[in-house]
């Protein structure tokens, strides 16, 4: 018998069992002998072969009894799930995770490990802290593997975890999967980072209607990551006096504008025709053109020395700089590229 199948077995020798079956089917994956689409139905399938948690008796912190007949089953059963999972690499982390939620439980370890953290560290090599982390996002990360095909890590899970507390369940999986696609659209991969600026960008709302939500994910998605631009490109906003900054248009002009000019000045895209049938792309342009606009008005050359001048805030506002230079580049190069009419 395999190894891994052993773990399932127990000292059974029926290799029939659901058990004896994934353990077979984890271990030809492992092996390299199923389809590379398998595995996320595999681990779906692990996960379902563990102990009811409504069936795992919770137990007093204080209790160093033996353990149930039942107890032990479940026991018994739970690691060897646990340990078929961790042969199967860092994508079983969530099936690990939801493993050890029983353990936790029904305080398994009380006979045979001083404390939960020696018993976890035992078992999988992880320390207890970020094993609770797994535990809290497992749920959200199995859900999301199977409706998307892609298994998030654990910094991921973090950032659609946030997500999900705000939007729900359903959008913070559209908002890991609209990420995912995009960023590999762009040739990037998705991080942690990754989902965070969008996640922040996002409405404090979402349509919905799940297409209009996929949309609107998709749409913050593309704005705020971009299609290029990178630290070696001139920077959109150059200093040009204690009253303004200027903005460097294609075509080589400057456009300057301030707090003391009228509200008219410089924003030749701020009026948009109300009687005029606009067509949507359009729209969105001008929209985001007025936005450029506020946002110049806004940032001011003395905005920037007065944050400079703060020695507590010296840190963040040489991020906030930097990300400020890479939005503006992403938006200029992508003004530049497109096509002329």
């Amino acid at each position: 018998m395999s190894s891994i199948a052993s773990m399932f077995s127990n000292g059974d020798s029926t290799t029939d069992s659901p058990a004896s079956a994934v353990a077979a089917r984890t271990e030809a994956i492992l092996e390299g002998r199923q389809a590379a689409a398998d595995p996320i139905a595999s681990l779906k399938e692990l996960a379902d072969s563990l102990p009811s948690l409504d069936e795992v008796q919770a137990v007093a912190e204080d209790d160093t009894s033996e353990l149930t007949d039942t107890e032990r089953q479940q026991k018994d059963k739970t690691e060897s799930v646990i340990r078929t999972a961790v042969a199967a690499g860092n994508t079983a982390i969530w099936i690990i995770a939801q493993g050890l939620e029983r353990a936790a439980k029904g305080k398994w370890w009380r006979r045979s490990h001083p404390t939960y953290a020696a018993y976890v560290n035992d078992l999988t090599g992880r320390s207890a802290s970020y094993i609770r982390r797994l535990r809290s996002g497992a749920p959200l990360a199995l859900e999301t593997a199977a409706q998307t095909g892609r298994v998030p890590n654990p910094g991921q899970i973090e950032e659609t975890r946030k997500a999900q507390r705000q939007h729900g369940t359903e959008a913070a999986i559209l908002l890991f999967q609209v990420v995912s696609e995009v960023t590999e659209e762009l040739g990037d991969k998705t991080t942690a980072e990754t989902l965070e600026a969008v996640r922040k960008e996002l409405p404090s709302a979402l349509p919905e209607v799940p297409e209009q939500a996929r949309a609107t994910i998709e749409r913050v998605t593309r704005r705020t990551l971009g299609h290029g631009g990178g630290d070696d490109e001139p920077a959109m906003f150059e200093e040009d006096s204690n009253d303004g900054v200027r903005i460097r248009t294609p075509d080589g002009e400057a456009s300057a504008s301030g707090p003391q000019e009228s509200s008219t000045a410089g924003n030749e895209g701020d009026d948009i025709e109300d009687a005029e049938i606009v067509p949507e792309h359009m729209v969105a342009l001008k929209d985001a053109l007025k936005t450029l606009n506020t946002v110049n008005r806004a940032i001011t050359k003395d905005v920037f020395t007065q944050a400079a001048a703060d020695p507590d805030d010296a840190e963040e506002y040489e991020r906030v700089r930097q990300v400020i230079i890479k939005r503006a580049t992403a938006i200029r190069n992508k003004a530049l590229h497109a096509p002329k009419g």
